[in-house]
């Protein structure tokens, strides 16, 4: 059931072929299924090493034996596999243009079987599996044109159902909306957070309407870890709720030890005069969000990754 600020990379125009560009996009998407990206170990063995409470580092412990054994034998680090959202920067001078939108449907498809990744696509109508994670609008994708560029950035991040189940949105009146957004992000997690599979990363979007404040929720998972919003007051934003969130004590896999959050970022637009919209997207300690980069010389980079072969 399928659907159809970079700058320019120079060079000469040796486009890959539509077969390649698949086979490369089926192995990005293997590794982002099976890796996580360097800012994220880093925290994670940060925490192992940093950690005091036998209980949490063995947790931390048992969590990086996961990763590394993935890696070895190539296999997902979570059996749940996610729902997987494509976040394309598209140079409008790209070579690859008019290929993209279907090679990411065949590659899903022939990464289902070869990762192989959990069939999660199913159809709420007939509660059919549809085998392959393709489906009405699954894969999700969102582009973003850029006039000046022959670029294509590719973001994929892959969303556990355990994570995404407390996945809300509200819609304030502006009077005390910052207020109320603390209020409304502390209850949730204190009260869904402890099945998410933490510790956490929180995503949380500010907007005109919900479906706006949703969406910025969810891209605010894409920043680095440990990065601040460029806005002073929403960046002081950020480190309140990590450490209002942290508070809570739900710690570790829920035992109460450890830090319940690892990271918190917030991402916004402008709202209407009178709404104050607020979405919250949270992530398991397993964040797979991976970048592919494709050139017009034909170079291809995972910049997220340290040791991996691109071909």
């Amino acid at each position: 059931m399928r659907r159809f600020k970079l700058k320019g990379g120079g060079g000469k125009c040796v486009s890959l072929g539509k077969a390649k560009l698949r086979e490369l996009l089926v192995k990005f998407i293997k590794v982002v299924a099976t890796r996580l990206p360097d800012d994220v170990l880093k925290v994670l063995r940060e925490e192992e090493k940093a950690e005091k409470n036998p209980i949490a580092k063995r947790f931390y412990g048992m969590m990086l034996e996961n990763i590394r054994y993935a890696v070895e034998k190539g296999i997902p680090i979570c059996q749940d596999t996610g729902i997987p959202f494509f976040f394309i920067k598209f140079g409008l001078r790209s070579p690859y243009l008019n290929l993209i939108p279907s090679v990411i449907e065949e590659s899903m498809e022939m990464a289902t079987k070869e990762v192989p990744l959990r069939p999660n696509a199913v159809d709420p109508v007939t509660d059919k599996n549809l085998g392959d994670n393709v489906g009405p609008h699954i894969p999700w994708i969102e582009y973003e044109l850029l006039p000046d560029s022959d670029l294509v950035e590719i973001v994929l991040l892959l969303s556990g159902g355990g994570s995404s189940l407390p996945g809300r949105s509200i819609t304030f009146k502006p009077l005390n909306g910052f207020e109320e957004m603390i209020e409304f992000v502390v209850d949730a997690v204190s009260e869904y957070g402890v099945n998410a599979c933490p510790p956490l990363f929180i995503g949380i979007g500010i907007g005109a309407t919900s479906e706006i404040a949703s969406m910025l929720a969810k891209r605010a998972l894409l920043r680095s870890i440990g990065s601040k919003n460029e806005n002073n007051v929403i960046a002081k934003l950020e480190e309140l709720l990590l450490r209002r969130l942290n508070e809570l004590k739900i710690g570790i896999q829920g035992y109460g030890v450890g830090r319940s959050v690892l990271d918190v970022h917030i991402e916004y637009s402008a709202r209407h005069p009178t709404t104050f919209a607020v979405g919250l997207s949270m992530n398991c300690w397993v964040l797979r969000r991976g970048i592919m980069r494709l050139y017009p010389d034909g170079r291809v980079e995972f910049p997220l990754y340290s040791g991996v072969r691109v071909r």
